[in-house]
C-alpha cells in the first residue's frame, strides 16, 4: 500500500513540474540557459526545506511527500543531462553559470526554506 502512495505522490510532484516546466518555457522561449529546470530546482529545495524543518514525526507522511512528491518534483537526472549538453555544444560559459546558479540556488533555496519555520 506504500508503494501505491509514494506512486501517487510522485506523480503529482511530475505532474507539477510538467506543468510549471511547460510555463516558464512559455515565458523564457529561448534562454541561454535551461531556466525551466533550474527554477524547478530551486522552488523544490526552497519547499522542501520548509516541510522538513515542519519536523513532521510520522515517517510515512515524510517518505511519501519529502521522498515521493519533492522527488518527482525536482529533477537532478535532467539538470546533468542538460549541463553536458551545454559542455558537448561548447557552451562552457552557459554550462557553468547554469551548474553554479542550480546548485547555489537550490542549497540556498533549502536553507532559506527552512529558516522560515525556525
Amino acid at each position: 500500500m506504500m508503494a501505491v502512495g509514494f506512486m501517487i505522490a510522485g506523480g503529482f510532484g511530475s505532474v507539477l513540474r510538467f506543468w510549471l516546466g511547460n510555463m516558464l518555457m512559455a515565458m523564457f522561449p529561448r534562454p541561454r540557459i535551461p531556466v525551466s529546470v533550474m527554477v524547478v530546482n530551486i522552488v523544490g529545495s526552497f519547499t522542501l526545506g520548509i516541510f522538513v524543518s515542519l519536523g513532521i514525526d510520522n515517517q510515512t507522511v515524510s517518505i511519501l511527500v519529502g521522498t515521493g512528491f519533492f522527488g518527482g518534483f525536482t529533477t537532478f537526472s535532467t539538470f546533468s543531462v542538460e549541463a553536458v549538453q551545454l559542455l558537448a555544444a561548447k557552451r562552457v560559459k552557459d554550462s557553468a553559470v547554469y551548474m553554479l546558479l542550480t546548485m547555489a540556488c537550490s542549497l540556498g533555496g533549502f536553507w532559506a526554506g527552512s529558516m522560515l519555520i525556525l
